[in-house]
């Protein structure tokens, strides 16, 4: 079974993580995993003047599963999405733009509303001027407005300090959390912590 496009589930399985070399080969089969299905595709889609639900949604599936991996799950638990929403927006590199008020407007209305109805949800908006930040309040802090641009570059950079974090030797649990996850990606495991 095809994992990436250069990889398979065989490659993952000859990894025994007993050097650096596997773990850094390791790390390469994932970054390449979440390029080909998310990265490339935005990239070919975000010029686009109304993409920002798909951007968005893409974004929202990568941040759901990028939190799973930081807490080595082999999925988010029943009745959990708010609460995984809620902490990668205020506790990684977003928590400079995000607050919990924030954070569970942009899951109930952007996240949910794209996600369900494919539509967004309440009074916030997605745009893409460049004279919005990344994210505030609408006038009556009802919802929120989201520079989907903005978004998405902070998106990349928190995806490379995740790959940054993993890289290095010293971050065991971090690590053993990622394996974890890809291992049920590669039908090698299916544990939850």
């Amino acid at each position: 079974m095809k994992i990436t496009p250069n990889y398979s589930a065989h490659d993952w399985h000859e990894l025994t993580f007993e050097t650096e070399d596997d773990w850094l080969r390791a790390i390469d089969i994932f970054v390449e995993r979440i390029k080909e299905r998310f990265l490339n595709p935005i990239e070919k889609i975000e010029k686009c003047e109304y993409a920002g639900f798909a951007v968005l949604a893409l974004d929202c599936l990568l941040i759901e599963m990028l939190q799973q991996f930081r807490k080595g799950l082999i999925k988010t638990p029943s009745g959990q999405s708010k609460d995984f929403f809620v902490d990668f927006l205020t506790q990684t590199s977003f928590g400079e733009f995000f607050d919990k008020r924030q954070a569970t407007l942009f899951y109930r209305q952007i996240r949910c509303g794209i996600l369900h109805q494919a539509e967004i949800r309440g009074s916030s908006k997605i745009l893409i001027e460049e004279e919005i930040p990344l994210v505030k309040y609408d006038d009556q802090e009802r919802g929120l407005l989201v520079n989907r641009r903005l978004f998405h570059k902070q998106l990349l950079s928190e995806f490379n300090n995740y790959v940054s974090k993993l890289s290095d030797s010293s971050n065991t649990q971090l690590r053993n959390r990622f394996r974890r996850k890809m291992k049920m990606i590669c039908k090698t495991a299916c544990e939850i912590v």
